[in-house]
């Protein structure tokens, strides 16, 4: 099958790259290859890619070269693989829901994903277009919006042998992600306080880091590790007592999840969003209701077996499983295999 990939433009489309959505794409279009399949990306000129790469823009919006305007960047980077469509059997657009204003001028099927929780105005959109294919990567994704239906829901998936298994873990529990109040990172440090545990944080500082959770490093029971990538991001997971997902809003899925699970380390996360779906409960790890839960669930979380962990995230969230989820959906759009 021809297929096209159509990356977001907020950075290049790489195995190690500073956008989770390119490197889903990187990803994808490997797997995709590896089934037998003709994979081509529309992404910045700067990506590297499996298959072969289409583009119009030089890097990402804001870089040296390219237009400052992020919405015009996607856009241009959509109209460029809409324009070439006819080279391929399936278009499957990553950009938001944007490509479906165009779906009546692409001379192939396209399907549409989003990687972030749908708003008001996406579900419009998607209103707008009916007709319009849309996976989903949770349940919980679209169900603010019961009357519209994802052809799939396909789970987002990683590559596990990037990820080594840790059996024997440090003494520490850690937070791994973004520095602002909807993900946690205060009760974090409530948390491990309480309990005795030292905290390692990890993530890009930014002005919040710098007024809320930096006043709390002391670097002994609290730890900044600055932001991490690669290996060292590995290491840092695998060698925890236990990863801490302590968020405050509802997301659409949580990739550093599974990062944790795939070296082994269990996950004590609150119970909303997608966390459900991807936590099995007393499994590899916990989800829970408040903060009393939490507290409880770290202690218990550091008992779950870590080979278990292991290999239960590497039977439901592998890449393989991934692209042949998204495969799936190409063939029955289109009729071909």
């Amino acid at each position: 099958m021809r297929i096209a990939q159509v990356a977001t433009v907020s950075a290049p489309v790489r195995n190690e790259s500073g956008g989770s959505v390119e490197s889903l794409v990187w990803l994808l279009t490997r797997e995709l290859q590896k089934l037998g399949h003709d994979v081509t990306v529309f992404g910045t000129r700067d990506s590297q890619v499996e298959g072969r790469l289409e583009s119009i823009l030089p890097a990402a919006y804001g870089a040296t070269g390219s237009l400052s305007d992020w919405h015009v960047c996607e856009w241009l980077n959509l109209a460029h693989a809409v324009g070439k469509a006819a080279e391929f059997d399936i278009v499957h657009a990553h950009a938001y829901l944007w490509g479906m204003p165009l779906g009546s001028l692409c001379k192939s099927k396209m399907v549409h994903t989003m990687h972030i929780v749908p708003d008001d105005d996406s579900a419009r959109l998607w209103a707008l277009h009916p007709s319009a294919a849309v996976t989903a990567i949770s349940e919980h994704q679209w169900s603010a919006y019961p009357k519209l239906k994802p052809v799939a829901v396909i789970p987002h998936g990683l590559d596990s042998n990037a990820f080594t298994f840790c059996e024997t873990p440090d003494d520490y529990v850690l937070y791994l992600g973004r520095f602002v109040s909807g993900k946690g990172p205060q009760h974090a440090i409530q948390y491990a306080r309480e309990l005795g545990l030292k905290l390692v944080l990890a993530g890009p500082e930014n002005a919040w880091f710098r007024e809320h959770i930096k006043p709390h490093v002391d670097g002994k029971n609290v730890e900044y590790a600055g932001y991490v990538s690669g290996p060292r991001k590995v290491e840092l997971l695998g060698r925890a007592r236990a990863l801490l997902y302590p968020i405050q809003y509802p997301e659409a899925f949580g990739l550093v999840l599974i990062e944790a699970m795939l070296c082994g380390t269990p996950v004590v996360a609150m119970g909303i969003g997608a966390a459900p779906e991807i936590v099995e409960q007393g499994v590899t790890g916990f989800c829970v209701a408040d903060s009393d839960e939490f507290l409880r669930a770290i202690p218990n979380a550091f008992a779950l077996p870590r080979n278990t962990i292991r290999a239960t995230a590497e039977r439901r969230f592998s890449a393989q499983r991934m692209a042949q989820g998204y495969l799936k959906v190409y063939q029955q759009l289109t009729g071909k295999t």
